[in-house]
C-alpha cells in the first residue's frame, strides 16, 4: 500500500488534522469521529466480528456481501463493517440486517486504533480484499483470530481458509442478456469492440482502430475518448451508425457490453471488470491484469491492434480465446463458492 503523509487514514499528524479540518468543513463529523477511533457495535450482547474493507468497490461490495451472508448464519453475534470509502448503493442491503454496524474506518494512528480495539472488543477480525497500513498490521498480528479473503494482500499472522479465490466473481453477473447485439446491429453485420481506457495516452491507438475498421462500433469506458462519441446514457435505443463511438458513461452497460463484442482492452487491470469480461466470453487483452487467475487467460500488450485485426480476420479464433476466458471465470467462481462457504463455517465455529 503507498502511504503519503496526506492519508485521511495514515497516521500522520498533521496529515489527519488537515482531513479533520476538511470534514469538518463538509459536516462529516461522523467521519471524524470514526478516524480516531470511537466506533461502537449495536446490541448489549454477543461476540463481536469486525469486517474490514478498503477504499475500492470491490472490497467494500464484498465486505457488505459478507456481512450480509454472516448474519443470515450467526444470529448472535455482532457485526461491524468499517470502510474507507462509503458506496450506499453497495451498503443499502445491511438496512435488514440485525445488531450490525456500519461506517468510516479508525485511521492508522496508534492512538485511533487502540480507542477502536478497545471499543469494539472484536472476536475475530476478517479483512476484506484491501492491504492494511504499519500499525494496523501490527496489531493484527497479535490478534488470536483472523480471517483474510485476499492472502496475497497480508503478511500479517491470518488463518488460512480456502485456496484464496477472488470473491468479487460472485457478485459478477454471468447470465447476460444477449439482445444488446442485436438492437445495437439491428441488421448489420458488424464487429463490436471494448476499450477500457486508462488516459489520454490510449487515444490515437483509438482512432487508429476507428480508421481501420470504419464500419465496426467502439465502446469506450473509463476516460472519456478524444474522438467525437456518443454517451451510452443519452441513447436513444436506435441502430448505431457505422464507425460510431460510444462512452460507456453508466457501468451497467458493461455487462451486456462484454456479451457482445468480438474483443476487449484493458489499459489497466479493473479486476472487476476484468472478471466481467471474462464472464461475457469476449476475447481479451489487457496491458496488466489485477489477479493471477486472470493473468494465467489474458493476452498481455500494450495495444490490442494487432490481435484485434487478427480477431476481426478470424472470428473463430476471437471465440477460442472467449471460451477460455469464459471457462477460466467459472473456475474461480466455483472455487469462490467453496472459499465463501467455508469462511462462513469457521466463523459459525467461533
Amino acid at each position: 500500500m503507498s502511504i503519503h503523509w496526506k492519508d485521511p487514514f495514515g497516521s500522520n499528524f498533521f496529515g489527519l488534522w488537515l482531513a479533520d479540518r476538511r470534514d469538518r468543513k463538509n459536516e462529516q463529523n461522523s467521519r471524524i469521529a470514526a478516524r480516531w477511533g470511537w466506533l461502537k457495535p449495536l446490541g448489549e450482547r454477543g461476540k463481536v466480528i469486525w469486517v474490514i474493507a478498503g477504499n475500492t468497490r470491490e472490497s467494500v461490495h464484498q465486505a457488505a456481501e459478507l456481512t450480509v451472508a454472516l448474519r443470515a448464519n450467526r444470529l448472535d453475534i455482532r457485526l461491524v463493517l468499517s470502510f474507507e470509502h462509503e458506496y450506499p448503493d453497495l451498503l443499502a442491503p445491511l438496512d435488514e440486517c440485525d445488531k450490525t454496524g456500519w461506517g468510516y474506518a479508525p485511521c492508522d494512528h496508534p492512538r485511533a486504533l487502540a480507542r477502536a480495539m478497545q471499543r469494539l472488543e472484536p472476536y475475530g477480525i476478517i479483512v476484506v480484499n484491501t492491504p492494511v497500513r504499519p500499525h494496523l498490521h501490527a496489531l493484527l498480528n497479535q490478534h488470536p483470530r483472523v480471517l483474510v479473503t485476499h492472502p496475497q494482500f497480508c503478511t500479517f499472522h491470518h488463518e488460512t481458509i480456502g485456496t484464496g479465490a477472488d470473491l468479487q466473481t460472485l457478485l459478477t453477473q454471468a447470465q447476460i442478456d444477449p439482445n444488446f447485439k442485436t438492437l445495437v446491429n439491428q441488421g448489420h453485420e458488424r464487429h463490436l469492440w471494448w476499450w477500457h481506457s486508462d488516459s489520454a495516452a490510449d487515444h490515437p491507438f483509438i482512432k487508429q482502430w476507428i480508421n481501420e475498421a470504419p464500419e465496426d462500433v467502439l465502446f469506450v469506458s473509463g476516460h472519456q475518448p478524444d474522438a467525437p462519441h456518443l454517451a451510452i446514457s443519452q441513447w436513444d435505443r436506435q441502430p448505431m451508425v457505422d464507425g460510431q463511438v460510444i462512452w460507456v458513461d453508466d457501468e451497467k452497460w458493461l455487462p451486456a457490453v462484454s456479451a457482445s463484442v468480438t474483443g476487449t482492452h484493458f489499459s489497466r487491470g479493473d479486476s472487476e471488470l476484468l472478471w466481467q469480461a471474462m464472464a461475457g466470453g469476449a476475447a481479451i487483452t489487457c496491458v496488466l491484469p489485477y489477479l493471477p487467475a486472470q493473468n494465467a487467460m489474458l493476452l498481455i500488450c500494450p495495444t490490442p491492434l494487432e490481435k484485434w485485426r487478427d480477431w476481426r480476420a478470424n472470428p473463430i479464433h476471437a471465440r477460442q480465446a472467449g471460451d477460455r476466458a469464459r471457462r477460466s471465470f467459472w473456475q474461480e467462481r466455483r472455487q469462490a463458492e467453496s472459499d465463501s462457504r467455508a469462511l462462513i463455517e469457521r466463523v459459525f465455529e467461533w
